[in-house]
């Protein structure tokens, strides 16, 4: 489906949006809770797309036809939400509240997705 050099360009990118997102929001901003937002967002995507890749995935791929999403572009963006919310939840930011851990990483994975859209 896809070179996996792309895959990792493409989940830097990812990534760097995803810190760059939720560098906006003071309490993201408090403890670099953005970079790491910004690394698991990395994470997740290359771990999808790498198991698409894998498993010859190429049907997940197929963009719906009145939105133009796929469900690979979904998945980049399910991973980095899970990613994110794995490290800021059960890590280090365990003894914040779920609205913002879930907050922030419900952003990750937007941009994820939207990265996904317009690049792979």
């Amino acid at each position: 489906m896809f070179a996996v050099r792309d895959i990792v360009i493409f989940a830097v990118v990812a990534g760097v949006a995803a810190a760059t997102v939720l560098a906006a929001w003071s309490w993201a901003r408090r403890r670099g809770r953005f970079v790491l937002a910004g690394l698991a967002t990395t994470l997740g995507f290359i771990a999808w797309n790498l198991t698409l890749n894998a498993t010859n995935a190429t049907g997940f791929n197929v963009d719906a036809p009145v939105i133009g999403l796929s469900w690979a572009d979904a998945g980049s963006g399910v991973g980095a939400f899970v990613c994110t919310a794995l490290v800021l939840g059960l890590g280090t930011e365990r003894r914040e509240s779920a609205g913002h851990v879930v907050g922030a990483a419900a952003l990750a994975g937007l941009a994820a997705i939207l990265v996904d859209l317009f690049v792979l």
